[in-house]
């Protein structure tokens, strides 16, 4: 994601006269509707496209804030909807646009409440109640094109199905009917808790990111602590233990933990742990048993060299012991979304013989910049563009024939950051076109005319790689620098952001600003970069990217920047796509999937429903994945996984080929890669073995592998709350 970030000093004092105004001694930082309404209006200041509130924002609104509720449509009935469009379709940018009356918000709101409550009531009955899991039976999950019940008896039929749905994933495995029923019930009472907990302030927070994604899918509002999470992921460090924390039941339990972080070297906290009370310094443990994650975040957080006090449950040997666990906070710097390099080392025929290649592989897994230290001017502040600066001296200096930037996964970052990623790969010239909401359109060029690295490329995508990932591919891709591969384009978001902090406690706004184009003129907005060469991936299959995003800005093209092509790609792909299918063909890990690409083509109804009877193999299945899920959880490493990766696998191979005929040699065969050869061979063997304990693995497949990929490798950052 292209964002900027600054401070919007006129609104944060304008905001904060209107709130000691409204509120009087009440928390001088709410959200009221005062707020919401001035929000409102400094969206349209700045948005890229919209300029005021009319009746189609008014609708996509209410419709946005009504799904933000009920986006299963599991509590409103069809006559709720249709009474909140006759009332406010319409009338929402009148209301609070012009008149300050969020009665609109309110009204949706308690209507809410209201369905909320009586289905909660049928829930409990539903858990109890009788199940045969023996019967065909279908649970609808095509959310889009359900409509909202009319019947009391149609949405309890509903629910009996959703209940039905998640007893049965909760009774696969290790979980009897009994215990399943247990869990369940006290998942609903945690959401009650939490739906009692709701205040005016975060109801108003919805609202506006219901507003704020009617006029784009990026632009939204961010509460305080969303705010924090956004800064940290910018600049991969915060302070704090270094663990990822995740919620379950009403435990907050520790999920991971950064490496070299405070939590690991301290040694004190262990994986699994579910952490029940959490205290400062000399002060009381607070209770945090069905405390909301977020909050439990915020109690962890804190200033550096200060002391955090977790009491936790640990289960050892079948028995549960309490201890207290005592943290000194650190700056954490999150190394494993930091660039990194690997070698590769593969084996190309050449004039009869086998001749050792190396090729180079730096993963970035986002365009991150640490705001903070380059405002201060700091020397070594923290950059996408400055770490993959250092890992290509590292590479150059082991002699690598090729280099691959694999982007894969990578949602984007600073604008300025994949500009100046990009620029360390040509001398000079136009990264990226950016037009403004009056159309202006102006040219950002490659910061720094040296160059730092001008042999052969190769850029991994896949649909994830977003925003100024397709900055950065499309760059390389416009003046024909190096090879895209992967999936067939990338997510296709071609927008810039302006992040504006507020008021303290009010968090910030993000707006799209700006739509940026590529060299050629060509926008990556709804189509993304294309790849030169495809590998068949089942995610190409799968709703992922801006054009099945609601209200998305179309696309369109403006006039080329002036630019130099290299021509290092044209003359070679269709000869390197030729071979790369050559080996697919005959690949048995491709084979399978493109195999499952043409099962899922076929049951393109089935998508649209799940099973609601049991089946032993699935049983079996939960507990092997459970066991598995728990085995990663205690043996998270961040070792460079190249025997894994058959997309890297081929990539590789491709890259080996493209040096080849770059340096005009004729391709005798195919590349091969030790490593991964030895490593599947044991694996084999072992599977032999296995099956037969009586037979002794034999030959090379024994051979133990003792010279590693690299010892500078990192692992994408679990999905969860980090501390």
């Amino acid at each position: 994601m292209p964002v900027r970030s600054k401070r919007f000093g006129p609104i944060v004092r304008t905001l904060g006269i209107a709130v000691w105004l409204c509120l009087g001694a009440q928390n001088a930082m709410a959200l009221g509707c005062s707020e919401v309404r001035q929000l409102v209006l400094l969206y349209f200041k700045m948005h890229f496209s919209f300029t005021s509130f009319n009746d189609e924002i008014s609708k996509r609104t209410l419709d946005n804030f009504v799904k933000s509720w009920d986006p299963g449509k599991l509590y409103f009935y069809q006559s709720d909807v249709d009474e909140f469009n006759a009332k406010y379709a319409n009338k929402l940018d009148d209301q609070i646009g012009r008149d300050i009356n969020c009665s609109s918000i309110d009204d949706v709101m308690n209507r809410y409440s209201q369905r909320f409550t009586e289905r909660n009531q049928f829930i409990m009955k539903a858990i109890d109640a009788k199940q045969d899991f023996t019967i065909d039976e279908y649970l609808n999950v095509d959310r889009k094109n359900l409509a909202y019940p009319k019947t009391v008896e149609e949405v309890n039929e509903r629910w009996r199905k959703h209940i039905k749905f998640q007893l049965l994933n909760l009774k696969s495995g290790t979980e009897t009917i009994e215990k399943a029923r247990e869990k369940l019930k006290k998942r609903y009472e945690l959401a009650i808790k939490r739906h009692n907990d709701l205040n005016k302030d975060r109801v108003y927070g919805v609202f506006l990111n219901a507003f704020s994604t009617a006029l784009d899918p990026h632009s939204s509002y961010l509460p305080v602590e969303e705010l924090e999470d956004f800064r940290i992921r910018t600049a991969l460090s915060l302070e704090g233990i270094g663990a990822s924390l995740r919620s379950e039941d009403g435990f907050t339990i520790v999920a991971s933990m950064v490496k070299g972080g405070a939590a690991e070297k301290s040694g004190l906290l262990k994986i699994n742990d579910k952490i029940i009370a959490v205290g400062q310094e000399n002060g009381e443990p607070v209770d945090v048993i069905d405390m909301d994650l977020q909050e439990v975040v915020k109690k962890i957080r804190g200033a550096r060299a200060t002391t955090v006090k977790l009491t936790v449950i640990r289960e050892e040997s079948g028995a549960s012991r309490k201890l207290v666990v005592p943290i000194v906070r650190e700056k954490i710097q999150l190394v494993e979304q930091q660039a990194s390099s690997n070698v590769v080392d593969v084996q190309v025929p050449e004039g009869g013989k086998m001749k050792p290649m190396k090729i180079g592989v730096i993963t970035l897994p986002s365009f991150y910049i640490d705001f903070e230290g380059r405002q201060k001017r700091l020397k070594n502040y923290r950059s996408s563009s400055n770490d993959t600066k250092e890992q290509i001296k590292n590479l150059k200096a082991k002699n690598v024939d090729a280099i691959i930037i694999d982007l894969r996964s990578n949602g984007g970052g600073g604008l300025d950051e994949s500009i100046s990623t990009a620029g360390l790969f040509f001398p000079s010239g136009p990264v990226v076109q950016v037009k403004d909401s009056k159309g202006d359109t102006e040219t950002y060029y490659d910061p720094d005319e040296l160059t730092w690295y001008d042999g052969p490329l190769v850029v991994m995508i896949n649909r994830h790689s977003a925003s100024a990932s397709e900055i950065f591919a499309g760059a390389i891709q416009d003046y024909q620098r190096g090879l895209i591969v992967g999936d067939t384009h990338t997510f296709g978001k071609g927008t810039v952001q302006n992040l504006n902090d507020l008021a303290p406690k009010l968090g910030a706004v993000k707006v799209t600003v700006n739509q940026f184009y590529r060299a050629s003129g060509a926008s990556t907005q709804m189509k993304g970069v294309d790849s030169d060469i495809v590998l068949p991936s089942i995610v190409d299959e799968l709703e992922i990217g801006e054009k099945f995003y609601d209200y998305a800005l179309p696309y369109e093209e403006i006039k080329p920047a002036k630019y130099q092509k290299f021509n290092l790609t044209k003359p070679y792909a269709v000869e390197l796509k030729k071979r790369s299918e050559q080996r697919l063909t005959k690949d048995t890990d491709f084979q399978k999937i493109r195999e499952e690409i043409e099962k899922f083509r076929k049951n393109k109804d089935e998508r649209s429903r799940v099973s609601l009877k049991e089946k032993k193999e699935d049983v079996k299945e939960a507990k092997k994945d459970a066991n598995k899920q728990e085995e990663d959880a205690m043996n998270e490493s961040s070792e460079f996984n190249l025997k894994d990766d058959i997309y890297l696998q081929e990539s590789v191979r491709i890259t080996s080929d493209y040096v080849q005929l770059l340096k005009k040699q004729k391709l005798e065969g195919q590349p091969q890669m030790p490593l991964v050869a030895q490593e599947k061979a044991k694996e084999a063997a072992k599977a032999v073995s296995e099956a037969h304990p009586k037979v002794e693995g034999t030959g090379k497949a024994d051979a133990t592998v003792t010279k590693p990929v690299s010892e500078n490798a990192t692992k994408a950052a679990p999905k969860t709350e980090k501390k």
